[in-house]
């Protein structure tokens, strides 16, 4: 069975593309406030706590970072990870379970999707249901979108940072 791990901040389109995940047969897993988004419309979905055994840190700050976590992903156990990052307006509000939850599956993005944008669901879904799976090369498009994502997202950390030089 393929396993998704699911943490948006931007739950844009969520409710379609996690009912075309289970309608797939695909297990979905999720941090708690996208767990409750997903089922709240009645679609399955566990979370994350209970893959860990702990439950999330910090009023919400730390959930993902675990080596349960960064071993399924790393041995494909968690075959899709579907990101968007917590919007940055100071250097306080930094994603860094999603970051490390991106940069795994770009690590392994022969076996791994890493999904950073609700604009990539459809064709994500396309693919799986046409194919059964998601190809290597369709990995490494969306690890060559992840890695810029990142990018983008860490040069704003950066520019946080030099506006406190000042």
């Amino acid at each position: 069975m393929i396993k998704s791990l699911i943490s948006v901040s931007d739950k844009r389109d969520l409710k379609k593309f996690a009912n075309d995940l289970s309608s797939l047969g695909i297990e979905i897993i999720a941090t708690e406030g996208t767990a409750r988004a997903i089922l709240r419309n009645g679609i399955q979905a566990s979370h994350v706590s209970e893959l860990t055994g702990f439950s999330e840190m910090l009023g919400g700050r730390i959930k993902t970072l675990h080596p349960e976590v960064h071993a399924a992903i790393a041995t494909g156990g968690i075959e899709i990870v579907v990101v968007n990052l917590i919007p940055m307006s100071s250097i306080e509000d930094m994603d860094i379970g999603g970051v490390a939850l991106l940069k795994s599956a770009i690590k392994n993005f022969r076996n791994v999707a890493a999904v950073t944008d609700p604009d990539q669901y459809d064709g994500v879904i396309k693919e799986i249901r046409d194919t059964g799976g998601v190809s290597p090369k369709t990995g490494l498009a969306l690890a060559i979108r992840a890695s810029a994502y990142i990018v983008e997202y860490e040069s704003k950390a950066g520019n946080l940072l030099e506006a406190l030089r000042s």
